[in-house]
């Protein structure tokens, strides 16, 4: 695809609009939901200094999963306050998704996670997972990592940079992949600190040309 520039900014977006639709609506379950967050990240694209996007669709795709995690975690918060009433007159939209929807969410938040797992170092993998998934605040990731506070705001802030690199930095295995993944559910499914740091305490295992690797998550304070 040809530089991006002022003049066909918008032109590079709406080719890849339905696309994006495509992703919000099947992660948020909600296609009104959907237009409102991709209309969302077309501004922030429009805002962006696209002179050294290499791939467009990967930085809008990017752009539109980390709204959308954004807006599942806004959600979670409103599960958690659900209302529960008998009165017939009470006609409030459910807001917790269908066993359905959360299924297609939960495959479409796979999809993000594995370009964290791709992307992010150990230390900054953990960072950021604590902070912009699981919504823990600076003082309690720096708490849990063993690191002053501008050194993990510092991490987080490379870790936004690298998500929105397109390049791939790692490839897990399949088997340690399917393991992360499971506790990396486990930890959205219920928020509780039990199941965020049995994520961040499992081995991760990468394959590099002729080799193996292996790591996990910076260790944590429990």
């Amino acid at each position: 695809m040809n530089a991006v520039n002022a003049d066909n900014v918008t032109e590079v977006f709406m080719a890849h609009r339905q696309r994006l639709l495509g992703i919000a609506c099947r992660m948020l379950g909600s296609w009104s939901e959907a237009e409102d967050l991709v209309q969302d990240a077309y501004l922030r694209w429009h805002r962006t200094a696209r002179e050294h996007i290499e791939s467009p669709l990967a930085f809008l795709v990017t752009i539109t999963t980390r709204l959308s995690l954004d807006r599942l975690r806004e959600l979670k918060r409103e599960r958690e306050h659900c209302v529960v009433t008998d009165e017939p007159e009470a006609t409030f939209a459910d807001p917790c998704p269908s066993p359905e929807a959360q299924r297609i969410q939960a495959e479409e938040v796979s999809i993000a996670f594995d370009a964290v797992m791709e992307r992010l170092g150990t230390d900054e993998r953990t960072a950021f997972l604590l902070r912009e998934i699981f919504d823990y605040d600076y003082p309690e990731v720096a708490r849990l990592l063993g690191k002053a506070e501008p050194a993990c705001r510092q991490l987080i802030h490379r870790a936004r940079t690298r998500i929105r690199d397109s390049n791939r930095r790692f490839t897990l295995t399949d088997e340690s992949r399917m393991r992360v993944m499971q506790k990396f559910q486990a930890a959205m499914a219920t928020g509780s600190h039990p199941n965020v740091m049995a994520l961040l305490s499992e081995p991760v295992e990468y394959v590099e040309p002729a080799r193996a690797t292996s790591d996990r998550c910076h260790k944590v304070a429990a």
